[in-house]
């Protein structure tokens, strides 16, 4: 790989951490990731930390093992998310939110990421579900 200017910006730091949580949530070690996309384990480490860029290419690589679009990857909203965020809140959603006010920043962030986590769970069972119907459908 090659060495990337080091950079500590906010959007460096941002896909370094996300490239991290994905890979822990898909339970892949740096050593196993970073065999698989061709660089070594030590760039990797540095790329999780926001140290070094991510090239396009092994950000495809990524993607491409980790089964995800970019548009996944980045945060776009999909239809069905604006869709719903533009709806009045439930009086759950109204409980959520009030008890979500009342954690700190770190339990906000972790809240976060286990919501995060849930809504692309949900979302890779939906399209393993959609994909065996469609098979189904045409076998």
């Amino acid at each position: 790989m090659d060495r990337q200017i080091r950079s500590t910006s906010p959007k460096t730091t941002n896909v370094g951490a996300k490239l991290r949580r994905l890979r822990r949530e898909r339970r892949f070690t740096q050593a196993e990731l970073a065999r698989q996309i061709g660089i070594q384990q030590s760039d990797l480490s540095r790329i999780e930390k926001g140290e070094y860029r991510i090239s396009l290419d092994n950000l495809f690589k990524v993607l491409g093992i980790f089964e995800i679009k970019m548009s996944e990857f980045f945060g776009e909203p999909a239809a069905a998310s604006v869709a719903a965020a533009s709806r009045p809140l439930a009086q759950e959603d109204m409980q959520i939110l009030h008890l979500l006010r009342q954690l700190g920043p770190q339990g906000r962030r972790e809240v976060m990421e286990f919501l995060e986590f849930k809504v692309r769970r949900e979302m890779t069972e939906r399209r393993a579900h959609e994909s065996r119907r469609s098979e189904s459908e045409t076998g």
